[in-house]
């Protein structure tokens, strides 16, 4: 009986082993198909995604509203339809599939996903809801101690050094150095940042000059909405304007009397100065001085209910003056552009020490010098500047009359998989 016992223990123990050994062997299977499922359907996804993203930039780059294609990657497949649901909206869809072995089944199954996105083009957004907008920065560094409060936006590479404080979101088109995403990069992106943003400042003003010429009504050269010798307006608070045009004497005008579309063009120089009540949008084709300080009446910053508003755009540059009263500091309460320079000083690398305080937004073709530091920072020529973005301005539906546009293109309203 021992004998037999014996065998029908060790036959008991080969039977249970065996069973064991074949649960652990469709336990690995069932893993394998799990981690070959997953797998597969995480190759859809990936390629599902760049399909998507190539689609977006034959919309975006190459204007593309109508077209149907596929693409192979990853061992998947990926159909693409790009199509005009309206004039101003275009719609993405993708539909990528693979193919895997079912163990179960013992079969080939297909496993595919489905993503789409639209796109809409609207009036376009003014410039001025960039706090600063420059094409090329031309080795400017954001440092710390730099707080910005609007969007940002850099259509060159944007430097940044020590811990500058952005509160608008930053886009550059050639990148962020350092890189946002690495450890080197220590400034602070509170409305977050992204590169490979190609957005340059207009160029095409013709809409000022109609507007401008629309409201003249007919009225002689310089005496009105239009201007061709260097001229002086020097803003007072109770809404009129000493104008000196050429060698011309001054005279003293209501504000709306010579700028009743709220557009002024000129294709001389202009020198500006004083205490803004209302509304209004100064174009030349060279350059714009500024003489003094421009403030505005009410102040947004203590009432954002103030009205007053003040676009100044230069086919060259904004040049603040070094005369006597800039000497010490200088307010500029403004929305300026500088089509083909920039924001700058005179005498930026001589001039005494002082602070400029400005309110508004800025885009310049390439920043503009503002004075000279030391390597430690502290500024020994020129200005200190202290810049604070106008609140008004934020989300680009309050700005100057007429004022620049930013071009007009599709921008992603929705997207889900």
């Amino acid at each position: 009986m021992l004998g037999k016992g014996a065998i029908l223990t060790v036959f008991g123990f080969i039977l249970a082993f065996s069973m064991y050994q074949v649960r652990m062997s469709s336990n690995v299977l069932a893993t394998s198909d799990n981690f070959n499922t997953q797998y597969m359907e995480t190759l859809i996804h990936e390629t599902a995604i760049s399909a998507m993203n190539y689609a977006i930039n034959k919309l975006w780059d190459q204007n593309v509203t109508n077209d149907s294609f596929y693409i192979h990657a990853n061992e998947c497949t990926s159909r693409v339809r790009i199509y005009p649901l309206n004039a101003d909206t275009t719609k993405i869809t993708v539909r990528t599939w693979g193919y895997l072995f079912d163990n179960e089944s013992q079969s080939v199954v297909k496993r595919e996903k489905t993503m789409s996105s639209f796109f809409t083009k609207g009036a376009g957004t003014s410039i001025s809801e960039y706090f600063m907008f420059t094409n090329n920065s031309a080795g400017l560094f954001w440092v710390t101690g730099c707080t910005l409060w609007g969007p940002t936006h850099d259509n060159s590479v944007m430097h940044t050094l020590g811990k500058p404080v952005f509160y608008g979101k930053v886009t550059a088109n050639k990148g962020i150095n350092p890189d946002p995403a690495s450890k080197k990069n220590k400034a602070e992106y509170h409305d977050g940042w992204e590169i490979g943003i190609d957005m340059s400042i207009p160029t095409d003003m013709t809409h000022l000059v109609n507007a401008a010429t629309a409201s003249n009504g007919g009225a002689p050269v310089n005496t009105k909405c239009i201007y061709n010798q260097v001229t002086s307006f020097e803003f007072l608070p109770n809404g009129d304007v000493v104008r000196q045009v050429g060698a011309n004497p001054p005279d003293t005008v209501a504000l709306a009397t010579i700028a009743p579309g709220n557009v002024i063009y000129s294709t001389a120089d202009v020198r500006i100065k004083g205490v803004l009540d209302g509304e209004l949008t100064i174009y030349t084709t060279t350059n714009i001085w500024l003489d003094g300080d421009v403030r505005y009446k009410e102040n947004p910053m203590t009432n954002p209910n103030s009205d007053d508003i003040l676009g100044l755009v230069a086919k060259n540059k904004i040049i603040i003056t070094d005369n006597a009263v800039n000497q010490t500091d200088i307010y500029v309460d403004a929305c300026m552009v500088c089509i083909d320079g920039g924001f700058e000083a005179q005498n930026w690398n001589s001039r005494p020490v002082g602070v400029e305080y400005f309110l508004g937004s800025l885009a310049e073709n390439i920043s503009g010098c503002h004075g000279v530091a030391n390597s430690s920072g502290t500024v020994i020529k020129g200005f200190e500047q202290r810049m604070r973005y106008d609140p008004r301005l934020w989300g680009g539906h309050f700005y100057p009359p007429n004022f620049v546009m930013t071009p007009n293109k599709f921008r992603l309203a929705s997207w889900w998989e």
